[in-house]
């Protein structure tokens, strides 16, 4: 599995888990909530700005994205 589909994966479960909708997630990161579909589908790579917002927002934890070997 890719870091990218990781990440995609890792940003929706973080975001259900804390109770947020694509819409509010979009709306506190000041981004469209299109744009945050694409991302959690793994359609789209954020740049690194949104993606550190991402992991402070959500509470990611950057070492479960390490890509398998």
């Amino acid at each position: 599995m890719t870091i990218l589909c990781k990440f995609a994966r890792e940003v929706r479960r973080a975001r259900k888990q804390l109770g947020l909708t694509q819409e509010q997630v979009a709306e506190t990161l000041s981004i469209s909530s299109r744009w945050l579909q694409y991302i959690e589908a793994g359609k789209r790579k954020p740049g690194t700005v949104l993606t550190l917002n991402l992991i402070a927002l959500l509470g990611i934890d950057g070492n479960n994205l390490q890509e398998e070997k």
